[in-house]
Order: structure tokens, then C-alpha cells, then sequence
């Protein structure tokens, strides 16, 4: 259904996390390869990527895309991770301070991988990207904070990206409407606002979290519905 807002679970280090995940129906689920209290070696997000693959869904239902989180790193350094992992997507989190989406690309291509990509809105050639993601950074951290994003501001900005935008930062189940109806994101991208503590998500937390998502999807239909002109007799 159009208006759907699709869900990416980010900081995935346990297979049961990663079961529920699927069978809420996220998007994509992110493995952070770099350095955060949440990282996993590439072997070990191999191992989760075959448990998203497993993970069912139901009869037809699609296997999230999994997705590589690497900040500094080289791009031959994440396309090797690529392969190790078996991940279908990375995240390019560190903007300006990262890789740019072409050299990594090319790096993939190397090596006969074609990943989405996502890469922060800072990142020198994010229009090149499949989705570009607004998160939220302090210092040292690109990403993975709990800190939220001014997203009234963020709506007024005519800077701020309107199509593939991946919404990050702080989002939890009590705020994520709120964010879903300041800037209508195609996905929300959810880490420390469903954890019992890094890596380890709470399963009430992680339902709620879907269920507020839904929610606002319903409200956001309902609002749009009243606005249609009536049809005509």
C-alpha cells in the first residue's frame, strides 16, 4: 500500500533479535562492521545474515535486505566485508569523512557485488546512492547516539531530501509518529530506542515500535482520505 513506511532495525548482534525483526516485517537489518559498542566481525554478521535469510516471514514474503554499517573504512576494506558477510547493502554513515559511493561501488564491482547503498546526506556523492539517511552525531559517534534530529526543522529546510530518505536518530516507539509526520520518510531506522542495552533489543520495545510505526501509517491514510474531493454522483 502506498504511504507504507518501511522499517530498517540497525546494531543486530543476536540471532533471536534478528528472528523477531523478520517476523515484524522489517525492511533491512543492519550489522555495524565498524567501530561501536554494537560492531560484529564479518563472520559473526554472516552468520546473522543467514538467520534473516532463514527467518521466514511467511509464505512469499521477502527477506529483508541486510546491510553492512562501515563509517572510515576503505572501499576495498568494504567490499571485502561485503563479501565476508554476505550482506546485500552498506550504509556509508560517516558523510564527508567516509568513502564516497562511487569508489565503493567500484571496489564491489571488483568483486562482482552490485549492494544498494545507502550513505549519509553529507557523504560527497550521496545523490549516487539508492537512499541517503539523516542520523543523528555527536562527537566520535556517526551514528547509533539516542540523539534525536529537530525534525520541524528539518521539514522547513528545502535542503532536507524529500525522496529515498532513511530517517535515523533517536527514534523510539513514543516519538517515532511524531517524526513519520513531520517529514514522511519511506523508512525509519530504529537502533538504542528498542535495547535493553547495546546489541541486545528489548522484544516489548521492538513490537511497540512497529505497532506506532503502523499506526501512523493509518492515521497518515485517514488524514489524506478526509482531504480527497468527494466523488462526484
Amino acid at each position: 500500500m502506498a504511504g507504507v513506511t518501511r522499517v530498517k532495525v540497525c546494531g543486530l548482534t543476536r540471532d533471536d533479535d534478528v528472528r523477531l525483526a523478520v517476523e515484524l516485517g522489517a525492511w533491512a537489518l543492519g550489522f555495524v562492521l565498524t567501530e561501536s559498542p554494537r560492531r560484529v566481525a564479518a563472520p559473526r554478521a554472516a552468520e546473522l545474515v543467514t538467520a534473516a535469510r532463514e527467518g521466514g516471514g511467511g509464505p512469499g514474503a521477502r527477506a529483508p535486505h541486510t546491510v553492512a554499517v562501515v563509517t572510515t573504512e576503505s572501499p576495498a576494506w568494504i567490499a571485502d566485508a561485503l563479501a565476508e558477510s554476505g550482506a546485500d547493502g552498506v550504509q556509508l554513515s560517516a558523510g564527508a569523512d567516509g568513502p564516497s559511493v562511487a569508489d565503493v561501488r567500484a571496489a564491489a564491482h571488483g568483486l562482482r557485488l552490485r549492494p544498494l547503498v545507502i550513505a549519509a546526506t553529507d557523504t560527497q556523492d550521496a545523490r549516487l546512492a539508492d537512499l541517503v539517511l539523516l542520523d543523528a552525531r555527536t562527537a566520535g559517534a556517526y551514528g547509533g547516539t539516542g540523539e534525536t534530529l529537530d525534525w520541524e526543522a528539518l521539514a522547513a529546510d528545502r535542503e532536507t531530501p524529500s525522496a529515498g530518505l532513511v530517517l535515523a536518530g533517536g527514534l523510539r516507539p513514543a516519538n517515532v509518529a511524531e517524526a513519520i509526520r513531520a517529514l514522511h520518510p519511506g523508512t525509519v531506522d530504529v537502533s538504542s530506542g528498542v535495547e535493553a542495552a547495546p546489541g541486545r533489543k528489548d522484544h516489548a520495545a521492538l513490537r511497540d515500535f512497529f505497532a506506532a510505526v503502523v499506526h501512523a501509517d493509518r492515521e497518515a491514510e485517514a488524514a489524506a482520505a478526509t482531504r480527497r474531493p468527494a466523488a462526484k454522483p
